[in-house]
């Protein structure tokens, strides 16, 4: 799903900014810090708000980006959980800028 350059970009940051459903309907962003997977997957840690949100809905976006220069990559996809308190972001849609 990620060109190599995007595949670069996202291994060289640690923080993104992740949002989830909640049961209003509203999201609710927060910074997390992830590791990026060879298959493109993303994993980050979830507890609170976060986990709840993606007990009752899976579908969730991150934001990978820099201010100097501009550049980054908004996700959309589903998130599984695939340990206690530790989630998966598997993208199946992406915005790219900058790169």
């Amino acid at each position: 799903m990620f060109s190599e350059a995007e595949l670069e970009f996202l291994r060289s940051q640690r923080i993104a900014r992740f949002a989830t459903v909640g049961p209003t309907g509203w999201p609710h962003v927060v910074p997390v810090m992830y590791t990026m997977n060879d298959d493109g997957s993303l994993d980050f840690d979830v507890d609170g708000v976060k986990l709840r949100n993606l007990a009752a809905e899976t579908r969730a976006a991150m934001v990978v980006d820099t201010m100097g220069p501009k550049r980054g990559i908004a996700m959309q996809g589903r998130v599984e959980l695939i340990a206690p308190e530790r989630a998966r972001l598997n993208p199946t849609h992406k915005f790219t800028w900058g790169i």
